[in-house]
């Protein structure tokens, strides 16, 4: 298992995702709350697969949530996506459209903040 930690470098910014990290402080917050927090920029801070922190360059995976349901995702070894995503419950639904053989991708926001967030 995968794990990405972030954190945003403004007060509300934004590999493939097995379960993603971004740097959790509390609790949870309901439907409307992650579609109002989760716009913005979002830096990596770190990768971690089965509790072992992976050493790749973290300051270039970076995602990006508008307010119009539409993300981009910069990763590792130049690989990047973009499509439109929606929240339901607390889960982050994501369809990249730029890769053609792309489908529905879905994780759980287990915690999400102004400034930090953790989804699995």
């Amino acid at each position: 298992m995968q794990v990405l930690n972030l954190i945003t470098h403004k007060k509300q910014r934004y590999e493939k995702w097995t379960a993603i990290i971004l740097a959790a402080t509390l609790g949870f917050a309901c439907n409307d709350t992650y579609s109002n927090l989760l716009p913005g920029k979002w830096q990596a801070i770190e990768v971690v697969e089965e509790n072992t922190p992976l050493g790749v360059h973290t300051e270039i995976i970076q995602f990006q949530f508008d307010n119009n349901s539409y993300y981009t995702y910069q990763g590792t070894l130049k690989y990047r996506e973009a499509g439109t995503y929606h929240v339901q419950s607390n889960y982050l639904y994501t369809i990249d459209t730029v890769n053609q053989a792309s489908t529905e991708k879905v994780v759980e926001i287990v915690q999400l903040t102004a400034d930090s967030m953790l989804l699995e």
